[in-house]
């Protein structure tokens, strides 16, 4: 049995969480925590597990250390979580400080650990169909580019075109003959592994009882190229530089110490797979604003409207030569696009909550029949293009990119 602590819900991304005390038999246990999906949650990243708890359970048997543990409980079979006592690494090191060197240690072995994992042993819970697959590390970033165009920006493309025109986003980066399909055509392939896919400093846990990092939240976790999750590291952690160097260091020792040919390749691929994190942030990050934009009260619309501005901008900024920008819009000038977004098309877009769409077969690593995203029904209409004001105000210290003006599609 369990009972609801007086502890504030945890939400995460994809699921909110209820931290539970378990008792009598199951006292032992300590704290729990029980999850539900969020409703109306958008999916911006291929999947190759459709239930996280079916992964813990298998790298448990596997020996992953310092995840959290998977328990049933009750008549109805419910799965739920061990709760790791502690603190999420962001509260101790924010985005952008340095860690300490026994956790850049801890993190290089949790990598080694990852690459350790072969393919064939997920083989239970890996959904994906075989057919579907990649095969090479070409094919994976083809893949991923090929979802985001797919399932992110397709998806959203009624709504949002004239947005993303506004902000001078050309899709075309996301094209089959665009830049980043180009880069994967030169990589060096490597061996598969398990990947984490959202290693941050908020899915990292400091345990109190000794100051461990324990690692949470595997709901984005893939098979695929190793290189690929370190990119993903690296973007979402923002290390100081000196630190980033060590840390790649570390990490090629231990990945081509357990996978012989994982690191093979890193100093040219790497920033191939950071220039596809960084446009693919911008895509997600257009679209989720939009939908938190739209979706504010009157009176907290200044202060999302200036987070909007400051986080898109940012993103702009750090994907700026892979998307052509000639000039990158400053914060306020991005919120003033939104602002004319939420005045002028608030009453006709969005009127139902978001809801998540389906996976597209064939749309990229994971992402086959299965890949556990439901589907949201078509996507309510927009004009075509945001006010001119708001264009305005993107472009006043600079026209659109020389790709934006051929006005070229990406979207196929």
């Amino acid at each position: 049995m369990s009972q609801p602590l007086h502890l504030p819900t945890l939400r995460g991304h994809h699921r909110v969480w209820q931290v539970l005390r378990a008792e009598g038999e199951l006292a032992s246990l300590g704290r729990i925590k029980a999850g539900r999906p969020r409703p109306g949650v958008h999916r911006f990243d291929p999947r190759c597990f459709l239930n996280e708890e079916d992964l813990l359970l298998r790298l448990a048997r596997l020996g992953m250390p310092r995840i959290a543990p998977v328990y049933v409980m009750g008549p109805g079979k419910a799965r739920v979580h061990g709760y790791i006592e502690g603190e999420p690494l962001s509260e101790r090191r924010p985005p952008g400080t340095a860690l300490a060197e026994s956790e850049i240690d801890q993190l290089a072995a949790l990598f080694g650990s990852m690459a350790d994992i072969p393919p064939a042993s997920l083989e239970r819970v890996h959904r994906c169909p075989v057919a579907l697959r990649p095969r090479s590390s070409r094919d994976f970033l083809r893949g991923l580019v090929r979802f985001t165009r797919r399932r992110v920006y397709a998806v959203h493309r009624p709504a949002l075109r004239g947005l993303f025109a506004a902000l001078r986003v050309d899709p075309v980066v996301l094209s089959p003959t665009g830049p980043l399909a180009r880069d994967a055509t030169l990589l060096t392939d490597r061996p598969f592994c398990l990947l984490h896919g959202d290693l941050h400093r908020d899915n990292l846990i400091t345990a109190e009882a000794d100051g461990m990092l324990w690692t949470i939240d595997w709901e984005l976790a893939m098979v695929g190229d190793p290189l690929y999750d370190l990119a993903t590291h690296l973007h979402l952690m923002r290390y100081p530089p000196a630190q980033e160097h060590a840390l790649l260091t570390r990490w090629a020792r231990e990945t081509e110490g357990r996978l012989p040919g994982a690191a093979a390749g890193l100093s040219r691929d790497l920033p191939r797979y950071l220039a596809y994190k960084r446009v693919q942030s911008v895509f997600t990050d257009v679209t989720r604003q939009a939908y938190l934009v739209r979706a504010t009260p009157p009176e907290e619309l200044p202060e999302q409207l200036a987070r909007a501005g400051v986080l898109v901008s940012t993103a702009l900024r750090k994907a700026e030569r892979t998307l052509g920008l000639g000039h990158v819009p400053g914060p306020r000038a991005v919120e003033a696009v939104y602002a004319s977004f939420r005045a002028e098309f608030g009453a006709e877009f969005g009127a139902e909550r978001p809801r998540d769409f389906p996976a597209d077969p064939g749309s990229g690593p994971g992402a086959g029949p299965g890949a556990g995203l439901s589907s949201p029904g078509p996507a309510p209409a927009a004009p075509a293009a945001v006010p001119a004001r708001a264009a305005k105000a993107a472009t006043r210290r600079g026209g659109p990119s020389a790709a934006w003006r051929r006005e070229r599609s990406g979207s196929g």
